[in-house]
């Protein structure tokens, strides 16, 4: 599948070229030429547009090429970064993953924290902004109510009313902000090589903790020069070479 939505963070190509680059890169995709529509959305990406959707047609251009599988679920991760409740990468990102050599145990989380990240990712933080303001006017109306109200059982309804929007405008504001706070962070890593050696330090020369393989996701810990500390999903940790890896 292919979208044709693009929004702008910052790009030097005028508006015309941009629609014009888009749709050519998704002629040339729907004519199945996948490395010139990749290159038209690359070169798009280049000059400081993003969008879930061009990080997410990225990603469907490395898989269909069918050689660069952690290019693939980078980009489904990126587009997955900027909206979490984008169905379509969902989608696409496990069917990548199904590809991937490494199967790594994750450490059990609890469920309610897991059931809660669930309903948190179920729209984006912008989502989650308007929906916070929304229930904070809510809030406001009830007050005015119970200050106002000209019955007592309107003004108890009022007044828990206005708590219970006061809670839900707080859990709001904190999915939006986390969720803001996981865009801006650059704390997750996509292995891009075909094999990697994780070592105990960095420059080690010693023998490998153990291999990584392309597409797998890690946590990045810490840097130092060319390497970075990662950590996996089962907790195990050692050191990258930098150029083994792009951050999400």
């Amino acid at each position: 599948m292919i979208l044709g939505i693009l929004t702008v963070s910052a790009a030097w190509l005028s508006a015309q070229d941009a629609d014009s680059l888009w749709n050519q890169a998704v002629k040339d995709y729907t004519e199945e030429n996948y490395q010139a529509a990749l290159d038209c959305f690359s070169a798009l990406e280049a000059e400081g547009y993003v969008s879930r959707e061009l990080y997410y047609n990225i990603g469907n251009c490395y898989y269909k090429l069918g050689n660069s599988l952690g290019q693939s679920i980078l980009y489904y991760e990126r587009a997955l970064k900027l909206d979490p409740s984008y169905e379509d990468a969902q989608v696409n990102l496990a069917i990548a993953r199904e590809y991937t050599l490494d199967r790594i145990d994750e450490v059990p989380e609890f469920i309610l924290l897991t059931w809660i990240k669930a309903f948190r990712d179920t729209v984006s933080s912008d989502a989650w902004a308007w929906i916070a303001l929304a229930l904070f006017l809510v809030m406001a109306v009830m007050v005015l109510l119970f200050r106002f109200g000209g019955s007592p059982a309107l003004r108890k309804t009022a007044f828990a009313l206005a708590v219970a929007a006061l809670l839900m405008t707080i859990i709001s504001a904190v999915f939006a902000f986390n969720l803001r706070s996981g865009l801006e962070s650059d704390g997750e890593a996509v292995v891009t090589v075909p094999v990697s050696s994780v070592k105990s330090s960095p420059g080690s020369t010693d023998q490998s903790l153990f291999i990584l393989h392309e597409g797998t996701k890690v946590a990045v810990m810490d840097s130092l020069g060319e390497w970075y500390r990662i950590e996996l999903s089962d907790g195990r940790q050692g050191w990258l070479e930098a150029e083994d890896i792009e951050i999400i």
